[in-house]
């Protein structure tokens, strides 16, 4: 029985650049919880900026893997941590600085970001998507424990990929992750949201079989290859529809919802029957 539901957030449980959730799937996340499926997002953001997405529902997001696995939640507290090395992230933010249409990024631990680069006018779009909670512009980084980090690129694709080529080769401890247009996620290298997901099944008690999981990217493989019940949405990527063993409806057709209603089902029947084999319906395809 499925008694953990974990699911990326940009393009998979919402569409990159949608302000909010569709109702039917925080109605599918309240199915779940009532049968005792608990439910939380694994997001590069962190999880003071997941608010606006539920319409203020903490129940959504009150258990999370956030900032690619660095930070974990559980009833609303954080129970684990791990920040970017401080020296070499500062040489990053200047280098990225001086490239025409980069900005660098860190957040502190209440969402509100600090940068330096490109003006709020020159990102256009990405200061909303960037800066749900605020930000502020610097001309030198401010100093604080940084979790949370990224890079925005508005100079175009060729851009940015130059820019990520050059910073892996030159900043070995960090990854440089293009996980949406515009936008590079920096993480420690090798560590991955699925780090983050193995200390929060740790803290429940629950077994990998015990989870699923929903992504549709390559920050999302690491999840999607370690948990079984793993699901990729119809709009992923060729990586990461590979790496998942599920299969869902698209993210801008509330394919993870649906999917959350049918694990909602099969855990009432699984109650009602004092069983754990009623599998949800699209686990039961071939």
């Amino acid at each position: 029985m499925i008694k953990l539901v974990l699911s990326d957030m940009d393009n998979t449980l919402i569409p990159f650049g949608w302000q909010k959730v569709s109702p039917r799937t925080i109605d599918a996340i309240h199915a779940c919880q009532e049968q005792g499926v608990d439910f939380g997002p694994t997001t590069g953001r962190d999880r003071s900026e997941l608010a606006g997405f539920f319409a203020g529902d903490r129940s959504c997001y009150n258990t999370a893997v956030a900032v690619n696995g660095q930070k974990v939640y559980y009833l609303r507290s954080l129970v684990f941590e791990r920040n970017l090395d401080d020296e070499p992230l500062r040489q990053v933010a200047e280098l990225v600085a001086q490239r025409p249409g980069c900005a660098f990024v860190t957040y502190r631990s209440d969402g509100l970001g600090d940068w330096v680069g490109i003006s709020r006018e020159q990102m256009g779009p990405m200061y909303d998507r960037a800066f749900m909670a605020g930000g502020m512009w610097h001309d030198k980084l401010p100093i604080y424990p940084v979790a949370k980090a990224g890079i925005i690129c508005v100079a175009g694709d060729e851009e940015l990929a130059a820019l990520q080529a050059e910073l892996t080769a030159a900043y070995p401890m960090f990854d440089f992750l293009n996980t949406v247009v515009n936008w590079m996620d920096v993480s420690i290298r090798g560590w991955s949201k699925v780090e983050g997901v193995k200390q929060l099944i740790k803290t429940l008690k629950l077994s990998p079989e015990e989870v699923c999981v929903f992504g549709d990217a390559d920050n999302d493989l690491s999840m999607l290859e370690y948990i079984p019940n793993s699901c990729a949405v119809a709009n992923a990527n060729e990586n990461a529809a590979k790496a998942a063993r599920w299969h869902v409806g698209a993210s801008a057709k509330d394919g993870v919802a649906i999917a959350l209603e049918q694990i909602a089902e099969a855990a009432r029947l699984c109650n009602e029957r004092g069983t754990e084999d009623v599998m949800p319906a699209f686990m039961s395809k071939a």
